[in-house]
């Protein structure tokens, strides 16, 4: 067991308290192994209104780096969101901040080519990496490579999967590479609305098994988005995805509200 395999396992057992139906005990006393994702509490309204409130303030674009060398030293916890090309990244950060204009979509695989740094409301950095697969692979190289080892701002990365298409091989090779290293990443699940209900539920339980088997340093939560739809009620989860996204954003940064 990799070191900070450990120390996570001993993590979600403080974390989650006596409820651990999600830990199967192994031969050493001392020691656990997931067998499936805890199942998390809904937030309650303070929460939804603290996420929503702070990323109802103004994000301002601060620069983009196409050379490892020009990483900037911003103080504040950051916090990167990647995927594969056409995964909706742009369409997810816009939704985030509530601002449609502030990434530029586009239907080209490859459309981002640098790091992007984003300020959050004073408090928080949000980087857009490059995507991964097709032919924007080749832009990784060097920049990525640098960024992910050495970023000690880099409180969490936020990898996106099309809940439609499943992990590809892209996926989980980067998986491996930040388990390697170690550093904290967590899966978002994109364009949820392109699949049924039902459909839905088999392709996130398919990626939580692999996650759970296969996973080191993966935060145990599947998140999930979708575009809205005409009926309210879907009109309303699409909402309630986005606001967990934010709460998981500041989680990961270290910001803690007073809230119940």
């Amino acid at each position: 067991m990799y070191p900070s395999q450990r120390l996570f396992f001993q993590s979600a057992v403080k974390l989650f308290g006596e409820h651990n139906s999600h830990l199967a005990a192994t031969k050493r006393t001392s020691a656990y192994r997931l067998v499936s994702f805890p199942e998390q509490q809904p937030l309650s309204l303070s929460q939804k209104n603290a996420a929503n409130k702070l990323f109802s303030k103004p994000t301002r674009f601060l620069l983009s780096i196409p050379d490892p060398k020009a990483l900037p030293a911003y103080r504040n916890p950051e916090v990167a969101f990647v995927g594969r090309s056409n995964v909706g990244k742009s369409s997810l950060i816009n939704r985030l901040v509530n601002n449609s204009k502030l990434v530029k979509t586009s239907s080209k695989p490859g459309h981002t080519r640098a790091l992007n740094f984003f300020d959050i409301a004073g408090q928080i950095t949000l980087v857009d990496m490059p995507g991964y697969g097709f032919r924007s692979r080749e832009e990784w190289g060097e920049l990525i490579l640098e960024y992910l080892g050495t970023r000690k701002q880099l409180k969490r990365l936020f990898i996106l999967v099309d809940a439609s298409a499943g992990l590809k091989e892209t996926d989980r090779q980067l998986m491996q590479m930040l388990d390697d290293q170690p550093l904290s990443y967590q899966v978002v699940l994109t364009k949820r609305d392109r699949l049924t209900a039902d459909a839905f539920d088999k392709a996130r339980s398919e990626i939580e098994q692999y996650l759970v088997k296969n996973a080191v340093c993966c935060y145990p939560q599947l998140l999930a988005t979708g575009k809205r739809r005409k009926a309210k009620n879907h009109v309303d989860q699409a909402e309630e995805d986005i606001t967990s996204v934010r709460w998981a954003v500041m989680a990961a940064a270290g910001i803690k509200p007073n809230v119940k």
